[in-house]
């Protein structure tokens, strides 16, 4: 499913984000990228995501170059970052609506699904309230709502725990395990600690200062 084969990442000659990285994701695995801040993780997902470039090795995901990978037709990916992608001018309804009426969804289908994700994910009681009108944790709960609304392959999912208080952090790792056991995707986590990697039985990569410890 994935394969990295000597990544180098540098955004100056005197230093690396990411530094001699090698590994590989089978399909259907669970991995935890596991770090204190400025490991490397964030970039390293993003790598993967096509949306950072590198400087050197090889990146491939079902056999293609990261590079020339099409996340429409060739795998379908979801990238779920510490800073929620949302659309901030429409109603969280409308925002998990637009997931899937741009994949000409029936509308039937549309009202289930879309009920289904507001209440698996606690966001029934806002369904319509403008999502700039909401708190970071109920965008990051409307995020993770949107991912579980589309056919996946490949999850990428940055430490999205960061800032939240500890109740706050339970329920999302809660959202997490269910998001994981509805599919039978691959999932590249970031975490910082390893016991939070095995809450989802995840085999663990532990980076320090961009690089893989062994």
């Amino acid at each position: 499913m994935i394969n990295v084969k000597n990544l180098y990442l540098g955004f100056n000659k005197e230093f690396y984000a990411l530094y001699n990285i090698s590994f590989h994701v089978n399909k259907g695995e669970r991995v935890a990228l596991v770090g204190e801040k400025d490991s490397g993780k964030t970039c390293l997902l993003r790598v993967l995501a096509g949306l950072e470039s590198f400087n050197e090795g090889e990146v491939y995901v079902n056999n293609i170059p990261v590079k020339k990978i099409n996340y429409k037709t060739d795998c379908n990916m979801a990238y779920i970052p510490k800073s929620p992608l949302v659309m901030n001018n429409k109603t969280v309804k409308e925002n998990l609506e637009y997931v899937l009426k741009i994949r000409k969804t029936d509308q039937t289908s549309i009202n289930f699904k879309v009920l289904t994700a507001l209440k698996t994910y606690d966001i029934e009681n806002i369904k319509d309230v403008k999502v700039k009108h909401l708190s970071e944790f109920q965008k990051m709960q409307l995020q993770l709502a949107r991912a579980s609304l589309r056919t996946v392959d490949l999850y990428l999912i940055d430490y999205i725990l960061e800032g939240f208080t500890k109740s706050e952090k339970e329920k999302l790792l809660m959202y997490l395990d269910v998001l994981s056991k509805e599919n039978p995707a691959t999932f590249v986590y970031a975490f910082k600690n390893e016991k939070t990697a095995g809450r989802f039985d995840a085999k663990v990569i532990k980076l320090k200062y961009g690089s893989i410890e062994n």
